[in-house]
């Protein structure tokens, strides 16, 4: 008697889990910008096994059935793939601000200073100011002009 209730409980736990995760992952879908077509997936790696051992080949493939642009997913993460000069334009010339961003991490988070360092700071008044004095003061020339006395002193006194 006791292992019948415990599998109605498991069973019962287990459905009203499944029907809230549904219910949850609609209200998702909806909310989100509408995705270009694509293959579907499995649950947890996503199309990461259709790729097989020439990528290249496949999403060339793919492209001739979805079009130059489409939908990918690998592992948990959704790619959408431009696979024409002309969609690519867009996305880098056209719509530049909005794919400049690199997406949150765990690293940005505890190297990066709550995504506040050079390397994972998002787009915007921040980014272009790391720019400019990196700019400035990183890759020009002056330090190396400044310097150079000292460093025909060393080559001398090593030659």
């Amino acid at each position: 008697m006791a292992s019948f209730l415990l599998l109605l409980t498991t069973l019962l736990t287990s459905t009203i889990f499944i029907i809230f995760i549904s219910i949850s992952n609609k209200k998702n879908k909806t909310s989100k910008a509408p995705l270009p077509p694509g293959p579907t997936g499995w649950p947890i790696v996503g199309n990461l096994f259709q790729l097989g051992s020439k990528p290249h080949e496949t999403l060339h493939a793919l492209s001739k059935i979805y079009g130059p642009l489409y939908r990918l997913r690998l592992g948990s993460v959704t790619f959408v793939m431009a696979n024409s000069a002309e969609v690519a334009s867009q996305f880098l010339r056209t719509h530049d601000a909005n794919f400049s961003n690199r997406p949150p991490n765990t690293l940005g988070d505890h190297i990066g200073y709550n995504h506040k360092g050079p390397a994972f700071v998002p787009y915007g008044p921040r980014w272009r100011m790391i720019r400019r004095l990196s700019n400035t003061h990183l890759f020009s020339t002056k330090p190396l002009d400044d310097l150079r006395h000292v460093r025909e002193e060393e080559v001398s006194l090593l030659v």
